[in-house]
């Protein structure tokens, strides 16, 4: 029922997709159902499920979830480091130029 059918060349051209027009929308004639038009149904061009191959999904092993973690936890004190640092040299800096200014 569900059953996609394949192309039988990968490497034919493809045609163009028929615009649509404001006047289709409003037609008196009535459209046909999926299940009327049969074989004549076209699939999508830009449907990623056509394209790709279909790809089940593993999630991420224990070891690389631990060295992601660990390398978050790195990078965050490293980066609270720096920032301290920063902020101590400009608090340095400050206090040696009110220092000056008063003497």
């Amino acid at each position: 029922m569900n059953d996609i059918e394949g192309d039988g060349d990968p490497t034919a051209a493809l045609d163009a997709v028929p615009s649509s027009t404001p006047g289709d929308e409003l037609s008196l004639e009535p459209k046909r159902s999926v299940a009327e038009s049969g074989s004549q149904v076209r699939p999508r061009l830009n449907d990623p499920r056509q394209i790709l191959p279909v790809q089940t999904y593993k999630g991420a092993s224990l070891w690389r979830k631990l060295v992601a973690v660990l390398g978050l936890g790195a990078f965050t004190v490293l980066g609270g480091l720096a920032i301290t640092l920063v902020v101590g040299i400009i608090a340095i800096v400050a206090a040696l130029v009110v220092q000056a200014a008063i003497s």
